[in-house]
């Protein structure tokens, strides 16, 4: 009798647990809508604020949604800048994409900073983020609020968003008028012997290092104002407001790899301090150095 009743108890249990609507596993189909992705199958690119004209970012993405993709009404691309208001800069729709390996429609898109510069406004060392909106013909939109950790790695890599930092390297050859600060040492404590900055702006060259204990400058036309001694001292240089072009590079003399140098930049006034280059040994004798000056 005991386990008659035991029986008929478990019975009951199973019968109220089935018929209650508000456990866990009813409330997650109750309230399960399906969704719309747009994963990342690939980006290239960078942003580069002294490159405006050939700095492009470039992403192929492929629809998901109920009907594979035919829900789709378009995509739009929005860009805003540290925060900032967006900015409308393209709007994707069914035509733009094509049927991927996956059977799924993929579009690859490129959006150029003269594209965002065109939008927005930003500045070197700013962040630029791209953002998608899946909208489909039910009205319902997709977009990087909508999106859990677990949906913007792995397989489906649907951040919907792009975040780049905008590069301050000066690769256009433009001269950027500031104070520019060389700070130069030598590992021996002799100077550099025969070697030297070569600091070229409007077409005039400057030569940048610390003279040589054992015999000048080897010839070289140093420019005047170093402060310091044959092992460190630093030099200021004024590139002025109207200068047009400037490069830097690297001169080998005997030992480079005694030599040590940095660059600091601030604007003609004093302000917006920052460093825009460290090397050392023969840096930059292969080529022109690269500065970075985020303004």
């Amino acid at each position: 009798m005991k386990k008659i009743l035991s029986i008929i108890g478990v019975v009951s249990l199973l019968f109220t647990s089935c018929q209650e609507p508000d456990n866990l596993i009813n409330d997650v189909l109750d309230n399960y809508k399906t969704g719309a992705v747009l994963r990342t199958i690939s980006t290239s690119g960078e942003f580069n604020f002294y490159a405006i004209s050939t700095s492009a970012f470039t992403a192929t993405i492929e629809a998901h949604d109920v009907e594979d993709g035919g829900l789709m009404q378009d995509v739009q691309i929005f860009v805003s800048a540290d925060g900032g208001s967006e900015a409308l800069v393209r709007t994707l729709t069914p035509s733009d994409f094509a049927t991927g390996p996956t059977g799924l429609p993929r579009s690859t898109f490129t959006i150029t900073l003269s594209e965002v510069a065109n939008a927005i406004s930003f500045s070197g060392g700013s962040t630029v983020s791209i953002r998608l909106q899946y909208n489909l013909t039910n009205g319902e939109s997709y977009s990087s609020n909508d999106v859990s950790g677990s949906m913007t790695g792995s397989y489906f890599a649907s951040p919907y968003k792009y975040n780049l930092i905008v590069g301050c390297f000066v690769v256009d050859g433009s001269a950027v008028p500031g104070i520019y600060t060389f700070t130069l040492t030598d590992s021996y404590g002799d100077g550099w012997q025969g070697s030297y900055i070569s600091f070229v702006v409007d077409g005039v060259e400057k030569q940048i290092g610390i003279s040589s204990y054992w015999g000048g400058t080897y010839g070289l036309s140093l420019e005047p104002g170093y402060s310091g001694n044959y092992s460190a001292g630093s030099i200021s240089v004024e590139v002025p407001a109207d200068a047009q072009t400037m490069s830097m590079g690297f001169n080998l003399g005997a030992y480079p790899g005694e030599t040590g140098w940095s660059v600091n930049y601030s604007e003609l006034d004093g302000s917006n301090s920052q460093s825009a280059f460290s090397g050392g040994g023969g840096y930059g004798s292969d080529g022109l150095v690269t500065l970075s000056i985020c303004r």
